[in-house]
C-alpha cells in the first residue's frame, strides 16, 4: 500500500511541533495571534497577553491536533496490517498472539477498550483502497470520508500524494457516517450514498459526534425511502413500559417509545420545563408563545445586566417534575390554566405530504417518520395552517417595536432549527430571539433579518464575550473574538437543510 511512513511521521511532528512552541513560548504564540506587529485588529497597544485558562485551552487544542494526526497514522497502519495479513495469513501477528482479530489486538496493546479498537478498525477498512484477487486497487467504499480523513492520492489537487489531511471530519464522526450509510438499501445507488456521504463531510467541522449521528440517521432515511416504513414497524413492537421499585423505595420507569408516540409525550414534558425555567427569572416575564407547540423565553429580560434566578434542579429533576405534572393534570385538572397547551409539529414536504413517500420530522424527537405516518396524522389531528408574512402578519417591525413578535419566532424557528450557535442541541422551545445588532448599542431594529434563535446559555456567550453574527444566504456564521480565535474564523451555524427526497 502507498502510504508513506515519512508523510505520516512529518504530520505528527507538525503537530507537536506546534504543540511544544505554545508550550514552552506561550508569549511568542500571544504575538504571532495578534500578528507580526503584535497588534491586531481586535487587540490594542494595552492589552495584556493571554491569561493562564486561555493558555490551557490552546494547549488543549494543540493535543487535539496530535491526537487527530495520531488517529489518522494509525487508520492508516490498520489498513496496511489487514491487508498484509490476508495476502500472507502463516505471519499473522494478531492470531499468533491468541486474538480474534486487529480490534482485539488493539485493544490489549493500547488498553483501550474493545468497543472503541473495532471503530477503528472499521473506518479504516471503509476508507482503504480495495484490492481484486489480481491485486488491482479500487476505491475505497466510502471515497468521500477517505479523502476528507486521509488524502485523496488521486486527486492532482491535493497537495502531496499520500501526505494526511488536514481534516474536518473526525474518526468517530467516520464511525456513524460509516454505520448510518451502510444501513441504506438496494432502492439507494452509490451516487446517492456518495452524494449523501459528502454533504455530511462537509457539515462534520460544526457537528457534535451526537448532532452528526442525528442527521446521519435523518439521510439515511431520505436515501432509503422503502426502509422508513420497516424501520417504523420495528420500533413500534419494541416500546415499552416497565415499572419497578428500587431498593431504596424509589420508582423506576424505563419508557421506551417510537417516533410517533415520542412527539406526543417529549413535547408536552418540554413545555413544563420551559414554563419553570422561565419562573426561575428574576424579572417579570411576557406571555410565552405557545402557538402550534413552540415556546418561547423573553428575548429581552435575560441579559447580563438582568441575570436570571439560578435553577437549583438539574434538567433531568426538571424533565422528572414535569412529566408528573403531565400525569397530575390529566388525572384531576381540567381547567387548562396551569398547563402549557401543546401541539405536535410535523414537517413534512407538500409532495411528500401528497405522496405519502419520503420521511418527515417532529419537532424534538431526533428520529424521522415515514410521509405516510405524518399524513395520518393530519387526518387525526384538527390542523390549522399558518402562513407567516400573510394576514396582515408584520414580520418586519423596525424600531416601533422592541421584543420580536410571535410570528417572527416561528420564522426564526423554522430558519435555525433552534439555537442557532454552532452544534447546539436544544430545541426552539428552550431558545430567546436576538437582535444581532443589539436593540440598546447599534439601534438595531426588529427584524427578521436582525433576529437569531440562541438558548440562554449562548446568549450570555455572545453578550459577554464579544462574538459576531452574520447571516449570508439564511444561514448564520458565528466569528469568534480574537481573544478566543485569533485567527477570527467563522463558524457555521444554524439548522442543516436535507434535501427532501434523494438525489439523482
Amino acid at each position: 500500500m502507498t502510504f508513506p511512513a515519512a508523510d505520516d511521521l512529518d504530520a505528527v511532528a507538525a503537530a507537536l511541533d506546534a504543540l511544544r512552541a505554545l508550550e514552552t513560548d506561550p508569549d511568542a504564540v500571544d504575538a504571532v495571534g495578534r500578528g507580526d506587529d503584535g497588534a491586531g485588529s481586535d487587540v490594542g497597544a494595552g492589552d495584556v497577553a493571554l491569561s493562564e485558562a486561555q493558555l490551557h485551552a490552546r494547549s488543549l487544542a494543540a493535543i487535539g491536533a496530535v491526537h487527530a494526526a495520531v488517529e489518522r497514522v494509525a487508520l492508516r497502519r490498520i489498513a496496511a496490517l489487514d491487508r498484509a495479513v490476508s495476502l500472507d495469513p502463516a505471519t499473522d501477528p494478531v492470531r499468533a498472539g491468541g486474538h480474534r482479530d486487529i480490534g482485539s489486538f488493539l485493544a490489549e496493546l493500547w488498553r483501550t477498550s474493545l468497543p472503541h479498537a473495532r471503530q477503528l478498525c472499521a473506518v479504516a477498512r471503509a476508507t482503504a483502497p480495495k484490492h481484486t484477487l489480481a491485486g488491482e486497487e479500487l476505491p475505497p467504499e466510502f471515497p468521500e470520508l477517505a479523502a476528507a480523513l486521509l488524502g485523496d492520492p488521486a486527486d492532482p489537487d491535493h497537495p502531496e500524494a499520500g501526505a494526511a489531511s488536514d481534516a474536518d471530519v473526525s474518526v468517530e464522526q467516520a464511525a456513524v457516517i460509516i454505520r448510518e450509510l451502510a444501513k441504506t438499501g438496494n432502492g439507494c445507488t452509490r451516487e446517492q450514498r456518495s452524494a449523501g456521504e459528502r454533504l455530511l463531510v462537509e457539515h462534520a467541522l460544526a457537528l457534535t459526534v451526537e448532532k452528526m449521528r442525528r442527521l446521519a440517521i435523518q439521510l439515511r432515511d431520505r436515501l432509503d425511502e422503502d426502509g422508513t416504513e420497516p424501520r417504523e414497524q420495528i420500533q413500534r413492537r419494541r416500546r415499552s413500559l416497565t415499572i419497578t421499585t428500587t431498593r431504596d423505595g424509589m420508582t423506576r420507569i424505563d419508557w421506551r417509545l417510537d417516533a410517533e408516540s415520542a412527539g406526543h409525550v417529549v413535547p408536552q414534558i418540554t413545555a413544563y420545563v420551559s414554563r419553570d425555567l422561565r419562573t426561575t427569572r428574576s424579572q417579570p416575564v411576557a406571555p410565552h408563545d405557545v402557538k402550534n407547540g413552540v415556546r418561547f423565553e423573553d428575548p429581552e429580560l435575560d441579559t447580563p445586566a438582568m441575570p436570571a434566578m439560578p435553577e437549583t434542579r438539574s434538567m433531568a429533576q426538571l424533565r422528572s417534575d414535569g412529566a408528573v405534572e403531565v400525569f397530575r393534570h390529566r388525572a384531576g385538572c381540567t381547567s387548562g390554566v396551569n398547563s402549557p397547551p401543546v401541539t405536535m409539529i410535523v414537517r413534512v414536504g407538500l409532495d411528500q405530504l401528497r405522496s405519502g413517500k419520503g420521511v418527515a420530522e417532529i419537532d424534538e424527537v431526533p428520529r424521522p417518520v415515514s410521509a405516510a405516518t405524518a399524513r395520518r396524522l393530519a387526518a387525526d389531528a384538527n390542523l390549522i395552517p399558518m402562513v407567516l408574512g400573510r394576514d396582515s402578519e408584520v414580520l418586519d417591525l423596525g424600531r416601533k417595536q422592541r421584543l420580536f413578535s410571535p410570528a417572527q419566532k416561528h420564522a426564526l424557528a423554522e430558519r435555525d432549527g433552534g439555537c442557532a450557535w454552532t452544534g447546539c442541541p436544544h430545541p426552539p422551545s428552550y431558545t430567546q430571539a436576538h437582535h444581532i445588532r443589539w436593540w440598546d448599542r447599534d439601534t438595531g431594529p426588529t427584524d427578521l433579518k436582525n433576529g437569531i434563535l440562541l438558548c440562554s446559555h449562548h446568549h450570555h456567550r455572545v453578550h459577554d464575550d464579544g462574538w459576531d453574527i452574520q447571516v449570508r444566504e439564511h444561514i448564520p456564521w458565528f466569528t469568534p473574538p480574537a481573544h478566543l480565535d485569533p485567527s477570527r474564523t467563522p463558524r457555521k451555524g444554524g439548522r442543516i437543510r436535507l434535501p427532501d427526497r434523494a438525489p439523482p
